[in-house]
């Protein structure tokens, strides 16, 4: 009868143990974000290659400047060279997102024949009008600090250099990494985020990945009175890859050296050759969601 028993465990042990090798592609639990496999050759996941994370020794605090524009505002131009020239003197420190965006809309208006881009994105509409203070294209926010008109988060143009200068010498609070897989043949993007806390906080952080097209080329309307019709538009925010206000970290204390990972899906759209995956970046930053300050900012050429 011992025998018997022993014999019936054995023959339980190993069809367990069986049971367990049929397991079929298991996620590591640290990544397990919700993300697309269907985005991914094949939907095997467990052929997916995940980052590898390395200390992150920056010491830097980065500037988002964010210029609120319109095709049809002729003040625009003016304002988004001076954006530009700051970006192009603080090259790795200072980052432009191009946002059209009003209030009412008006600058940002589809104009047949001639204005026919829609620039717009639900994002950007959000933010003129969650974020109280704004007058008016052109406007803008320098890592969303307030201190602007009426000590809101938005400057005028204007304002930009020196608030941007200052805004450089901020001490560091978070750190970013990002890393991504692309894959053509489903014009896929899989995003994997590092947000290390620098120093001990205590609120609502979230962060916000934004896709951008480098250049288009269309019409703008300019101060002289005429329209330019091959324009460059820079860095112009096209989506938002986790939303408006993006994936919440945390809510509440984070301490020093407290890391977050955070993983995307995103299937870049195919509208037309200006999503050419040569003419795209991501603008990822973390902000304070109450006070909407950025606390930290990178930009991923793709």
């Amino acid at each position: 009868m011992k025998n018997f028993i022993s014999i019936i465990s054995i023959i339980i042990c190993i069809g367990y143990l069986i049971s367990c090798d049929k397991i079929d592609n298991p996620i590591p639990q640290k990544y397990n974000d919700g993300l697309d496999w269907s985005l991914f050759p094949g939907g095997d996941s467990a052929d997916y290659s995940w980052p590898t994370w390395t200390a992150n020794t920056n010491t830097n605090r980065n500037v988002l400047i964010e210029d609120y524009t319109g095709h049809l505002c002729t003040n625009c131009p003016a304002a988004a060279a001076i954006a530009s020239t700051l970006e192009s003197n603080n090259p790795g420190r200072v980052f432009v997102a191009s946002i059209h965006a009003s209030p009412d809309g008006s600058f940002q208006e589809v104009q047949p024949p001639e204005f026919l881009t829609d620039f717009t994105t639900d994002a950007g509409d959000d933010y003129t009008n969650d974020m109280s203070g704004f007058l008016g294209n052109p406007m803008g926010t320098i890592n969303r600090l307030d201190g602007g008109f009426s000590n809101s988060v938005w400057y005028f143009d204007s304002d930009w250099t020196l608030t941007t200068s200052n805004a450089l010498s901020d001490p560091l609070q978070a750190n970013l990494q990002l890393q991504y897989n692309y894959y053509p043949s489903t014009n896929a993007l899989f995003v994997h985020t590092e947000t290390e806390f620098i120093t001990d906080l205590d609120g609502t952080y979230n962060v916000i990945l934004y896709l951008m097209r480098d250049t288009i080329v269309a019409p703008q309307k300019m101060n002289t009175g005429l329209t330019e019709e091959e324009y460059h538009h820079h860095s112009v925010l096209t989506d938002n890859i986790n939303g408006t206000w993006g994936t919440q970290l945390i809510s509440g204390p984070v301490t020093t050296g407290e890391k977050f990972y955070n993983d995307f899906s995103y299937q870049i759209p195919t509208t037309d050759s200006t999503f050419n995956i040569g003419n795209l970046s991501l603008i990822s930053y973390v902000c304070d969601r109450n006070s909407y300050e950025i606390l930290q900012v990178i930009k991923t050429k793709l």
